[in-house]
């Protein structure tokens, strides 16, 4: 158990942000939320919401004087003046209820229900949120909270895993009867909240929690297909079980575990950054959603899932754009929830001696700088399969390490290299006019360059030499339309 020395937590708070003098000697004002949650477990604030009983105005103007710049965000009784500086920011807001004591009864949880007041530095706590931050508590204030706003539902779970807390058990009770509400929310703002979920560390764990309360299920309809989905002899959990498995080894190997003794791993995870490490979650929670719309049984009684991928691709497709993802995250994301099931195929080539270095390097070249993740997505794929490790394929993760090895020893360092023939090549030696077919030609020298099938410029020019035959009417069908 924690204690914490309130004076204590209240000077650091002033020395780390000493524009609150300047505030505290102009008028009755309030630190709430976060922030003295923050101080008080001796962490330094990024973020300082500040209440007043007055209008803000004249209060955002003295401290805009300090060097800052505010801006009004949103509406009516939720408007927020944000204010901007160098490495923190401060928000301002009239205080709701007439009473300071009213104001934090309105709020979430216990532990953002507490203040400062700056004035005098005494300790607001009306909700006896210092309690619950010392037992390591995310309570509600009162189910009310969650229907004034129920974003708050899934705010329950971020707070518990970025404090590594747990919910109260009268709070995981409201979540499940009113997880439904989750649906109401902008889809920004669930995808911002969802964001800062997956980016815990230990986010997995309350995935699993999420699915126990079945808000996991209102906020993503299309999981809920996957309970009780079995599948082929392959896996030892049915669809879901196995999805929320595949995030746990995700995120083991994201934070640098069950990957001691797998160097090229370790380079691949080193390359997720902050902004990627969330999305590949997403991409591991997502990218089974299609198999229970594409579940079949032969006649001999064998499972199967024949275009899953795909369907899953598109299904996550609707949920991005549900949830307002910008394009390039959600290319991002369908690109590797498509392609999930490739290293696989390739592993099985391998298996029956006929996988060729070209089949590699399509891979790589589609991906791009994303190989490398979809390779480390599919190893926890793969853990995720079998209920023990000494049950799983020791060849396909060797295989997955040898795809690394070769994507960073070999594929890239040959990728930065000049090509062997250019545009002007095709014009100057060929007589070639500009066409759809310069594309294809240079593509195919290309893969073959970066397959090791030319050992130089002549071969080159001799593999187009023999596509240019072989694809002579196409040609004259290029010349003739030009």
């Amino acid at each position: 158990m924690t204690t914490f020395d309130t004076a204590s937590a209240i000077s650091a708070l002033f020395k780390a942000l000493p524009v609150l003098d300047i505030v505290s000697r102009t008028r009755e004002a309030y630190l709430v939320g976060g922030a003295v949650r923050d101080i008080l477990m001796g962490r330094i604030p990024l973020d300082y919401d500040i209440v007043v009983p007055e209008d803000p105005k004249a209060l955002a103007k003295l401290i805009a004087g300090t060097g800052g710049s505010f801006f009004k965000m949103g509406k009516n009784r939720q408007a927020v003046l944000r204010g901007q500086f160098k490495d923190h920011t401060i928000d301002l807001v009239q205080m709701e209820g007439g009473s300071i004591e009213s104001d934090l009864r309105l709020r979430d949880f216990t532990i953002n229900a507490m203040a400062i007041r700056l004035d005098n530095r005494s300790f607001l706590d009306p909700m006896q949120g210092q309690k619950d931050l010392t037992n390591k508590t995310i309570r509600m204030i009162s189910e009310q909270a969650f229907l004034s706003d129920p974003l708050r539902l899934l705010r329950a779970y971020r707070f518990a895993a970025t404090l590594n807390f747990e919910i109260e058990k009268g709070t995981e009770s409201a979540v499940k009867t009113h997880s439904r509400l989750i649906r109401r929310p902008a889809g920004e703002r669930i995808r911002e909240e969802l964001i800062r979920l997956l980016a815990v560390p230990c986010a997995a764990g309350y995935l699993q929690k999420m699915s126990d309360s079945g808000l996991l299920f209102d906020l993503f309809p299309e999981l809920g297909d996957e309970m009780a989905c079995t599948q082929n002899p392959h896996h030892c959990f049915d669809v879901l079980d196995h999805t929320l498995n595949a995030c746990r080894h995700l995120e083991s190997f994201l934070n640098g575990k069950e990957i001691e003794t797998i160097a090229s791993l370790q380079i691949a995870i080193n390359r997720i950054d902050d902004h990627l490490n969330p999305l590949l979650k997403l991409a591991m929670l997502l990218h089974d959603i299609g198999k229970p719309l594409t579940r079949s049984v032969d006649p001999a009684g064998a499972v199967h899932f024949w275009g899953h991928e795909r369907k899953s691709a598109e299904l996550a497709k609707e949920i991005l754009n549900r949830l307002k993802f910008s394009s390039k995250d959600t290319e991002y994301l369908c690109l590797l929830i498509q392609n999930h099931l490739r290293p696989v195929l390739l592993y099985q080539a391998h298996q029956n001696q006929t996988l060729t270095r070209k089949g590699i390097v399509r891979l790589f070249r589609s991906l791009d700088t994303h190989a490398p993740d979809l390779l480390i997505h599919a190893l926890a794929d793969a853990h995720a399969k079998a209920e023990k490790a000494c049950d799983m394929d020791p060849s396909y993760f060797g295989f997955i390490e040898d795809l690394l090895k070769s994507y960073f020893q070999d594929y890239t360092p040959r990728k930065s290299e000049a090509p062997l023939i250019t545009g002007k090549d095709l014009i100057t030696l060929f007589g070639l006019h500009p066409s759809s077919a310069f594309k294809i030609i240079l593509e195919a020298v290309e893969e073959a360059r970066l397959s090791q099938t030319l050992a130089g410029r002549e071969d080159a020019l001799a593999l187009v030499r023999a596509w240019l035959v072989s694809n002579e009417n196409e040609i004259c069908r290029n010349r003739k339309n030009d």
